[in-house]
């Protein structure tokens, strides 16, 4: 129990550090372990009790040399002189027979008798193992100590003239505020450069020193690997935001910290990498499409969709929220895609939400803290590592997607491919896309395994780390924190809100309008003024879908109207509100270019009405005319006499020219023909 230990022994004049090199069961042999011309010596097991020496930690740290390596060489030729006096090992301490076993060692090998006795000591003295043998080269130089020479080291030149320059504290000074002040602080400046900069402080220092004195390039490239780390460097070069998400190692997961299905969910929005075009005319190219996309951390489930037009807002966010607490059943039947409840089970409302800081400030936030009673949690800014999962998703949903659709996003410079325009070749619109997306999620979230997902310890072996799976396993073996909504209710009351105005012509937002049954009761839509009516009201509204407005006519969660589509605003029906507000905009900018067209052809139109009347007026006041009584007395007589000259007129216009030759008729009716006139008629026979 005590073979090899070392003990700390106050009782000599210096204190010093003994090793037990051999353990018998009545006596022990020790060497001092610094001594170099130590030899081990007896103690009697009752003695060194009695001494009640301090055992302290081996003070000799043995390093294994690398191999191949010079140190390795070292210690096996010692090792191998040191192993023939080890084979009779309790003879070593009996100095007579030591010397014996040595002097054969002798004959042996070419060794020295010194380079024996040497080796032996230092393997009894460092820990009886062959390491102990090998030499500590880590003690060699002077570490931390910088070493400055009067004239520069190093081998001559032989192509290069001149001597160089040593590289004093002052140059290595000028180094320093090169590789810091211009290199570590610029992320385009390369070593080179740093080395450029620093001769230009030099010369300016020195303006008289020589080109050939001047430091090379290997002189500061070996000052600036000796003084600045790897590590160091990279931390100091990239930006701090970007180190952190980028650069850093991760320690943990997201699965960490979160229990089960529902205790966090992620959200976060991209912009897809294609074009769309309309759905009611293919001709015009819409652009590309918004996804937002809501994860549950420990499953990996995607359980909240979007897929519109609208710009990533905390309206469309709170879109997606709301189809993360609601059946997916009704919602995928929409776009022609069939499934049951236990094929995207994620129904209820989770713990925690973490997204953007922007998407889930005002209302929306007051409803999802006060109401579901659930904690927001913000990312940090440029922080997307914060909500890793859902970031990463988004590009497994254009690996899935793109390889089969046109219209897409050229990584080259977003735009040309062949000298053409990737918009001009998209044919997908909003609903194909996004029935796309709903049998990708559902795929991944029925199907496709993850990688790299880090299982808990009461996980079983055979639960595959398929999305739909965690979460049963999850609900089933966890505690659960998904709670159960009113759909409708959370629906509406997730919508986006704003104001409408109300006029007899129904309830009007963006251009379109509505009307309801309950604001028909109240006599809104009355044109007599005596019916009181607001003139606006706050609603809510489905960007995805025309047809349908809510109006919130108090406060309350659950109190709702629903309202539909007119016949006068038939034109919007089934389509989103952005295309909606795109017909709008057009029709705004056709009628903006006829009004120009009319106002530009106006001046035309009035001067050609001024000449008639001035026409007009010259011929009446170059005409005879009668006094007043005669005139105003014979209307009547003038206005008949008028009209029979216009209709002579009209039949003598309405009568068939005359044919050079007639035609021959041969009648095919017998007996007496009727004479019928062809004149034109008197409209007064109608």
């Amino acid at each position: 129990m005590y073979l090899n230990k070392v003990f700390l022994d106050h009782h000599l004049d210096h204190p010093t550090h003994v090793r037990i090199v051999y353990e018998h069961v009545d006596f022990l042999m020790l060497i001092d372990i610094h001594d170099e011309k130590a030899w081990p010596y007896r103690v009697n097991l009752d003695e060194f009790e009695s001494l009640s020496l301090e055992a302290v930690p081996d003070p000799i740290l043995l390093a294994t040399p690398e191999a191949g390596s010079k140190a390795e060489e070292i210690r096996d030729r010692a090792y191998r002189s040191v192993a023939l006096l080890l084979t009779d090992y309790f003879a070593l301490f009996d100095k007579k027979l030591r010397n014996q076993k040595i002097k054969s060692v002798l004959e042996a090998t070419d060794e020295s008798r010194l380079y024996v006795t040497r080796q032996l000591r230092r393997y009894w003295q460092r820990g009886l193992s062959p390491d102990a043998l090998a030499p500590d080269y880590t003690k060699c130089g002077a570490p931390g100590q910088n070493r400055l020479a009067i004239r520069k080291t190093g081998s001559k030149r032989t192509v290069s003239h001149g001597e160089g320059l040593a590289i004093t504290d002052e140059i290595a000074s000028l180094f320093k505020l090169a590789i810091e002040g211009f290199y570590l602080v610029n992320n385009d400046v390369d070593l080179k450069g740093a080395r450029t900069k620093a001769n230009g402080f030099i010369r300016s220092k020195y303006p008289k020193i020589k080109k050939e004195d001047l430091p090379t390039y290997r002189q500061f490239r070996y000052y600036y690997n000796k003084h600045y780390a790897k590590p160091l460097v990279v931390q100091a070069r990239t930006p701090s935001i970007e180190y952190a998400k980028d650069v850093t190692p991760s320690h943990s997961t997201s699965t960490t910290n979160n229990f089960g299905p529902g205790a966090r969910y992620e959200i976060d929005a991209t912009i897809a990498d294609l074009h769309l075009v309309s759905g009611h005319d293919p001709d015009r190219i819409v652009g590309r499409p918004i996804v937002y996309k809501v994860k549950d951390v420990f499953s990996r489930m995607t359980v909240g969709l979007y897929v519109g037009l609208e710009n990533p807002s905390w309206a469309t966010a709170s879109i997606a929220l709301a189809h993360a607490f609601c059946d997916k059943v009704e919602y995928c039947r929409k776009f022609g895609v069939e499934i049951t409840e236990s094929d995207w089970p994620s129904i209820g409302t989770p713990a925690t939400i973490t997204a953007d800081r922007g998407e889930l400030l005002g209302k929306h936030g007051d409803i999802l803290v006060n109401r579901f009673g659930i904690t927001l949690s913000n990312t940090r800014a440029y922080r997307g590592d914060d909500k890793g999962i859902v970031e990463k998703s988004f590009h497994m949903m254009h690996v899935d997607i793109l390889p089969y659709v046109k219209g897409k996003v050229e990584p080259v410079n977003g735009k040309k491919k062949a000298g053409k325009r990737t918009e001009l070749s998209a044919n997908l619109t909003l609903y194909d896309f996004t029935k796309m997306v709903i049998i990708s999620e559902i795929n991944r979230n029925t199907s496709t395994p993850l990688e790299g997902y880090d299982f808990e310890s009461d996980m079983p072996a055979d639960l595959a780390a398929i999305p739909v799976r965690l979460w049963h396993w999850g609900v089933k073996n966890r505690t659960g924190v998904l709670r159960e909504v009113d759909p409708k209710f959370t629906h509406v009351n997730m919508l986006p809100h704003s104001k409408a105005t109300i006029s007899p012509s129904g309830i009007c937002f963006k251009g379109m309008y509505y009307t309801c049954a309950e604001a028909v009761e109240l006599g809104w839509f009355h044109k007599n003024r005596s019916v009181p009516r607001p003139k606006s009201i706050e609603v809510a509204y489905d960007p995805l879908n025309t047809n349908v407005l809510y109006v919130r006519p108090d406060n309350k969660f659950d109190s709702v109207w629903e309202c539909t589509l007119q016949s006068r605003s038939r034109r919007y029906q089934d389509m989103s509100l952005v295309e909606a507000m795109s017909i709008q905009s057009e029709a705004r900018s056709t009628y903006s270019e006829a009004q120009q067209e009319a106002d530009y052809q106006a001046p035309d139109l009035q001067n050609e009405l001024e000449m008639i009347a001035q026409v007009a007026e010259k011929r009446q006041k170059s005409s005879d005319l009668s006094n007043s009584s005669q005139r105003l007395s014979g209307i009547r007589n003038n206005r008949q006499q008028e009209k029979e000259s216009e209709r002579q007129k009209n039949r003598e216009s309405a009568k068939p020219p005359k044919k050079k030759e007639a035609a021959t008729v041969t009648s095919i009716h017998s007996g007496k023909q009727v004479e019928q006139g062809f004149d034109y008629p008197d409209l007064d026979d109608f």
